[in-house]
């Protein structure tokens, strides 16, 4: 039979059964039509500084704990936590420990 898709693609983004996906500073899960899911690690201390996006991101975080900044409003997120952040809002990120995060935009 031939297969009309492409492969099921699988990984472990934490302790899962499949291929870890490990530390990334940054890996594109997905990207159609101008969208993409990205996967991201980062350090205790490490930060993201002030930058805008052109559509809104959704931000969900697997693991770790951080801070996001919005305008001046900083909000402490944690695992199980999302954000969603509005386009052309200015935002940075200060990660206070080891964290994992999913951004959708």
């Amino acid at each position: 039979m031939t297969s009309t898709y492409p492969p099921l693609k699988s990984g472990s983004l934490l302790a899962g059964r499949h291929a870890p996906a490990g530390e990334q500073k940054a890996l594109v899960l997905l990207e159609k039509n101008g969208q993409k899911v990205i996967y991201k690690t980062f350090a205790a201390g490490e930060i993201m500084p002030t930058h805008h996006a052109s559509v809104d991101v959704f931000v969900a975080v697997l693991a770790g704990r951080l801070i996001i900044t919005q305008e001046d409003v900083p909000t402490e997120v944690t695992a199980g936590d999302y954000v969603i952040i509005p386009n052309g809002a200015p935002h940075s990120l200060h990660c206070l420990e080891p964290a994992r995060i999913l951004i959708y935009r």
